[in-house]
This record gives structure tokens, sequence and C-alpha cells, in this order.
């Protein structure tokens, strides 16, 4: 029988679950496959499963291997299981970034990060359906078919690591990896009622990733607590001196005595619709509660500079559009009828542009970088909603300003963290709190003082759990 109490729990409650030996690593992953096999069907979230994790030898040893090591860094994820987005190598599964050309392209090694979990002892449960190529934000697969929301099973999970969103809130998994670029990790974080958190430029090394955007992509955890994403960033950071884009970073781990948050007026104006406004300024009064000091500003003010959020987000895709060429050049040359339409359109629109408009692009993230310097040259941390509108149905367009609130970051190469809102609404919304590059643990900090204030604490989905009473 399907334990919803035992899965619903975050990784850090069921890690001492297995050590405490109030459960077997063996019976936590047969619980954990067993969700799969009546979940997954519905939600979709999983491209390919790692069946030998149910496999009681195989368990049995990882278990003595892990648990009796002697450091701790080695066994701090031991008798869990990871679900990995399919644009990131783990050793033996296939790699499809959602691309139907890449269906049979097995990793022949480890992904930097996914190389430091499984030395920190963990386990792989499977790779995750993610938007095509990741280059989108709704996770419409015409090749791996949809993944939905599990809040409601007709609702987008967000992009483009929606498959990593929808595992991690149906309790498949309590933690997943995804990348962000635009937004693809606090997106689905926001429309799933998950935690995601978006590192520092070069945090952790995207070595062994299929790229979208090299300057702007992000691997990122997603989880249902804030202290599961500090504990999956303190064993996944490090610099790796093959990725161009690693950096060796002195994170500030001391929060402000009183922390300032910048706080923007005028959602309204950013397209942020009226139930997430309503929510979010019955939010931010949590912060006060925790010692911190709002102060208003707005992206319009001539002080600070306007920032053209409709100019970032098409410089952003102008970025990825060329990068994705040269990522997928041999296959956009002899394979290109096995790009759906949808993606044709968007990667041949870099046909149209010239070098110049690429580097008048790139020029735009340069103004990120100075923009999020005098914000936060007024403040400590900034606090915004992840997304400007909750979850929508496949049946409807995608909203073109899903990443508007979440891009600046990326642009900027700063760090954000999404958590969910407080809310009445049977649909969850994120907010995001971002902070300067090298930021992070204070962010990470900050985001668990938090979740410790409200006392929240994630709970099954009841469409998750409606398909679980009825197997």
């Amino acid at each position: 029988m399907i334990d919803i109490d035992v899965l619903q729990l975050d990784l850090h409650e069921q890690i001492s679950l297995v050590k405490s030996k109030q459960l077997s690593a063996e019976e936590l992953m047969l619980q954990q496959q067993a969700l799969i096999d009546v979940v997954n069907p519905k939600v979709n979230a999983f491209i390919s499963v790692n069946e030998q994790n149910t496999h009681a030898l195989n368990m049995h040893s990882l278990s003595n291997k892990t648990l009796n090591s002697a450091s701790p860094s080695e066994n701090i994820f031991a008798g869990v299981s990871i679900a990995i987005k399919d644009n990131i190598d783990v050793l033996g599964f296939n790699s499809t970034a959602g691309l139907e050309t890449r269906r049979n392209v097995t990793a022949k090694s480890d992904a930097f990060v996914v190389d430091r979990l499984r030395q920190a002892g963990a386990t792989f449960s499977g790779k995750l359906n993610m938007h095509e190529g990741a280059l989108g934000a709704s996770n419409q697969n015409l090749h791996y078919g949809n993944c939905y929301n599990p809040h409601q099973l007709s609702l987008s999970p967000g992009g483009s690591s929606g498959g990593s969103g929808a595992a991690v809130a149906s309790c498949m998994t309590a933690l997943a990896l995804g990348t962000d670029t635009m937004g693809s990790v606090r997106i689905p974080a926001s429309y799933c009622g998950v935690f995601g958190f978006k590192p520092s430029r070069g945090a952790l090394s995207n070595h062994g990733t299929v790229i979208c955007s090299r300057v702007m992509d992000t691997i990122g955890p997603l989880a249902r607590s804030a202290r599961d994403l500090t504990k999956a960033f303190n064993i996944m950071a490090g610099y790796h001196m093959e990725d161009a884009q690693s950096q060796s970073i002195n994170f500030i781990k001391t929060l402000p005595n009183k922390p300032v948050i910048l706080v923007p007026e005028n959602l309204e104006s950013l397209g942020v619709e009226a139930d997430v406004i309503e929510d979010f300024n019955k939010n931010i009064a949590i912060f006060t509660s925790l010692g911190c000091q709002l102060k208003p500003f707005s992206f319009n003010d001539s002080g600070f500079g306007k920032y053209d959020f409709g100019e970032a987000r098409r410089a952003g895709l102008i970025i990825c559009e060329a990068e994705m060429r040269v990522e997928h050049e041999q296959d956009w040359q002899t394979h290109l009828n096995q790009f759906s339409p949808y993606l044709q359109q968007l990667l041949s629109y870099i046909d149209k542009k010239s070098p110049m408009d690429v580097i008048k692009s790139e020029r735009v993230l340069d103004q990120a970088v100075v923009k999020l310097r005098q914000l936060l040259a007024q403040g400590d941390f900034m606090l915004m909603p992840t997304t400007p509108q909750r979850a929508f149905s496949f049946t409807d367009s995608a909203p073109a300003n899903q990443a508007d609130l979440t891009s600046l970051v990326n642009q900027a190469g700063a760090a954000a963290v999404s958590m969910p809102m407080l809310t009445d609404n049977a649909l969850p919304i994120g907010l995001q709190l971002i902070g300067a590059h090298g930021s992070d643990l204070q962010l990470l900090a900050l985001a668990e003082k938090w979740q410790h204030m409200t006392e929240f604490k994630y709970k099954m989905p009841q469409a998750i759990v409606n398909l679980v009473e009825q197997s």
C-alpha cells in the first residue's frame, strides 16, 4: 500500500526515517516506485525510470555502502533517489533534452553535479520530461507527450523543467534537478507549488548538459522544502575547471541584521494578474515579522532607469535560438523533420537576424547586470511574484510574459529562490527572493526562515491523492 504520509515528506525527513531505521531504504524506494507506477501515466513527469532502484539486493548494497561511510559528505543522501531533467547527463540514461533527434543518445558519464550527488550517496530514479530543447515554459512536447500539473491534471506544470516541478509536486520524488535559462526552474516551482532555486552564474557547473544558452543556463534543484534546496546546493556547488562558465565563488553566508527587501510597486504594469497581486500583498508582511525592512521601488522610476521586460524577453530568445542552432547544428542539417513545427519556427527565426542583432541582444544582458546592481544598491534583496499568472490550460495559448519576472536574474547572473505563497486559491503561485551574485546561501537561509515562520508543510495535491485511492 502506498503511504501518502511518508511520500509527501520532504527529503530531509525521508532521510531521517532511513537513518533512524524507522524505514529501510528499500521500503522507501519501493513506495516511491509504486507511486510512480500509479501517478506517472497521468502526469507524465518521467520519460524513463530506473527499474533497478527497486531491486532489494541493490538497495541493501547501497544502504551498507553509504550509511557506513566515514565521510558525512558521502552519505548525506543515503537511501534516497533523485530525479533528473532529461538534458542533464546521468550515466546509462539517455539525455534527450526533449528532442526526437536525441532519443537514443546515451550518456557515457555523469554530469558534474550528478557525480557530486552520487558521491553523496544518491541514486537516480529516472529522467524527467521537459519542454522540447528547453526552449519554452509550458512543457508541451510533441515527442514525449505533455507533462501535466499535479494540482489540476488539465493544466501546464510550467517549463522548461515541467517534469521536475511535477515530479516533486506529485511526490514521485523528493528532489529533482532542472535547468533555469529564463526562469525554467522557478516557473514550474511557482505553478506546481514547490520550492525552486536558481543559483548564481557559475556556482553549479553545467558540464554534462545539453545547452540552451551557455551564459544564461543554470542547473537548479526543486524540492518540497527550502532546507532541501540548501542541502542539495551545498553538495553540488563547486568549481569545475573543464567548464568555462564555472566560477570559484566566496558565498556570503551571514544575513544582515535587518535585511532591506525591495518590493516593486505597480505590479499591474508588469502584467501581473490581480489574484496574484492580492496573494503577494498578503504574503509580504511575513518578511516584516522576520525582521526585514520592506522598501518599495518601481522598475520605471527614473532614478533607476526604465527596464524593458519585453526587450529583455526578445533578447533572451534570440540568444537561445542562436545557441541552439550551434548546439544542434548537425541534426538541424540532417534531420530537420525530427524537430517539431514549433521548434523549427523558433530556431528558423535566427536566420532573419544578423550577427549584429545577436551582439545587440548580448548587450541587453549587460543592461540587466547594471540594472540589478542599481536596484540592489538600494537594498539587500528583492521580492517579487515568481510568475505573473497561475498555471494555465493546454487549450489556451501560453502567456507571452511567463518569464518576464524571472529572466532578469538569468541575464544578470544573479541568484533567486522561489517559494510557494500562502494562498486560499486552489492553484498555487510562487514568490521569489532575488539577490546579488554570491548571495545564494543568504537567500536559502532567508527562505528557510520564511518556511519556519509560516510553518509551511507541503501536502500531496488532492488530484494525486485521488489517483492513489483509486489504484
